[in-house]
């Protein structure tokens, strides 16, 4: 019972995390767009709000449904997604490389010819805006916190998986918490949470 109540928590952590990523990811591009007049950044709204809405349905589908089927699906869709859009897209390409690196070359005087050649305009600004460099940097940490809850979300379920196979896990006819392992590793499935 314990394990799956670290299933449930470590998906709980993942989901909000990876949430609070895209919320943070929305406010520094809206403000970007508005104070550096470039409304093309706006995209990124769009794209977190969607990436949201899969993260959040798939986690809700993760803890309630019954079926094999569409407890994997989502748990496939809650892992790449999170991986996909706040852990490395936002996290590490948007707050390590156009913020945390631009923002350590920067102040620790770089050429400007480098800084151009690696952050091009009009698609980058040199660090000119306190609240914009910090927000930027802080989806970097956020992306790493959501990563490393995924992880633990994974790993959780893993234990699961294996608790399973050796007749270890809680009894799955009951109802509460459990976990229906399948053969297939790549099925680790959580229901009942």
């Amino acid at each position: 019972m314990l394990e799956t109540k670290s299933v449930a928590q470590n998906l709980n952590r993942g989901a909000w995390s990876a949430l609070g990523v895209l919320v943070l990811t929305c406010v520094h591009h809206a403000y970007g767009a508005y104070i550096y007049k470039t409304e093309w950044r706006l995209h990124v709204v769009f794209v977190a709000i969607l990436a949201a809405v899969a993260i959040r349905l798939s986690a809700s589908r993760i803890r309630e449904s019954r079926g094999e089927v569409e407890r994997g699906s989502a748990f496939w869709t809650f892992t790449l997604v999170t991986l996909l859009i706040p852990v490395i897209t936002v996290g590490v390409f948007e707050g390590g490389y156009n913020h945390a690196l631009k923002d350590a070359l920067y102040f620790a005087g770089s050429s400007m010819e480098l800084m151009r050649r690696l952050f091009p305009a009009p698609t980058y600004e040199m660090p000119a805006n306190v609240f914009f460099e910090i927000t930027g940097v802080m989806q970097l940490l956020a992306g790493v916190v959501a990563g490393l809850n995924l992880y633990h979300f994974l790993k959780a379920s893993g234990n699961e998986q294996r608790n399973a196979e050796s007749g270890l896990c809680p009894h799955p006819e009951r109802p509460g918490p459990h976990v229906t392992a399948m053969p297939d590793r790549s099925k680790i499935l959580v229901g009942g949470l």
